[in-house]
């Protein structure tokens, strides 16, 4: 199969991280594949050949691909306004993220019902939008067409080969010394919820805070931790290529988001068999049982401490069955399978070839 991706960059984000390993696997699988892409931002070395294009481009994909995938929202636009009408290629794209919540983080309340709204309706030409979990297809169907929507779990390629630099080693191991590590490798802004570990810190005085990334948060947060007394116990690493190498060094790793859209983090987590503690929203409900990660009530300090004590004590047999999951369910070859089931359905429909993996 010939598949083109078309993204905004190639920058080292979520979404264009998904795009990066599907691309990978798909080349691994015998498809040739090639990338399209709009902002001159390259951080992630893509296997095949990549093109860079604007919304003035000529439509390059006629009669030349058997499949289309948008990840963005200009990826999106540019299908809706350059697509031609007798286009027999399939299209799909990928909404990687729940756009109301989002955009409200983003945007505020009231604005983001305008503006989610636009990116949807940007899809409007696509025959067919994968989202990340079936509660996202849930959400959605309020939005868009039903018959339209499916869904594909994520799943991330990670090099467990690579380890921190020895100076990043050194010094966060001197930082953790006996005490209890927790890690998250994250965006700073106000939706990933950093600030409910620092505000639990004081009610745990064994555990100390690894922070793995950068934004606009982290000096609000490095402020809290200074009022709450407990700027010694929180350490900021900065953003680093490759952030899950430092999961390597932690006992618990801690996603306390409001929303998200599926949790790349908490799956290169699992991948290498770290104790989780999570928010209880709804995605990290429907991928992962109590069995397998503890989870708190949002801003409830107390449930937060409680979940940490519970993932210390039970840390071996959470790690032992999050990564039994992660193996089952969350795979490269599960991503790769689902994927390519869509492709084959749509490929199919449109012109009766019929493709083998």
């Amino acid at each position: 199969m010939r598949i083109a991706y078309i993204l905004s960059s190639l920058a080292n984000s979520g979404p264009i991280i998904v795009a990066y390993d599907l691309v990978q696997l798909m080349i691994r699988n015998g498809h040739s594949v090639e990338v399209f892409y709009f902002d001159d931002k390259t951080d992630l070395d893509f296997p095949c050949a990549t093109h860079r294009i604007n919304m003035k481009s000529r439509f390059p994909f006629s009669g030349g691909f058997d499949m289309i995938h948008c990840h963005g929202l200009r990826p999106d636009i540019f299908m809706l306004l350059r697509k031609p009408l007798g286009c027999k290629t399939p299209v799909v794209t990928t909404i990687h993220s729940y756009m109301f919540s989002d955009h409200a983080f983003k945007y505020g309340k009231w604005q983001s019902k305008i503006t989610a709204r636009l990116v949807l309706a940007s899809t409007v030409r696509d025959d067919k939008i994968i989202l990340l979990s079936k509660h996202m297809m849930d959400y959605y169907s309020h939005y868009l067409p039903a018959k339209k929507l499916t869904y594909a779990y994520n799943s991330r390629l990670c090099d467990l080969s690579l380890k921190p630099k020895e100076d990043d080693e050194r010094n966060i191991l001197e930082f953790k010394r006996n005490s209890i590590l927790l890690c998250s490798v994250s965006g700073l802004n106000h939706r990933k919820g950093l600030h409910q570990i620092i505000q639990a810190l004081p009610f745990l005085p064994d555990f100390k805070y690894c922070i793995v990334g950068d934004g606009k948060e982290r000096q609000p947060l490095q402020e809290l931790a200074q009022t709450l007394g407990v700027a010694d116990r929180v350490l900021f690493v900065g953003r680093k290529p490759a952030g899950f190498r430092f999961l390597q060094l932690a006992d618990i790793f801690v996603m306390p988001s409001y929303s998200e859209g599926f949790p790349l983090a908490m799956l290169e987590a699992a991948s290498m068999q770290k104790a989780i503690v999570c928010s209880d929203i709804p995605v990290f409900r429907e991928i992962f049982s109590e069995q397998e990660i503890v989870t708190f009530e949002l801003d409830n300090t107390n449930s937060l401490r409680d979940a940490l004590i519970t993932a210390r004590r039970e840390k071996e047999k959470l790690a032992a069955n999050v990564h039994q999951k992660y193996l089952e369910s969350y795979s490269p070859e599960c991503f790769y399978r689902r994927h390519f089931k869509i492709y084959q359905s749509l490929v199919e429909s449109k012109s009766n070839t019929k493709y083998h993996e």
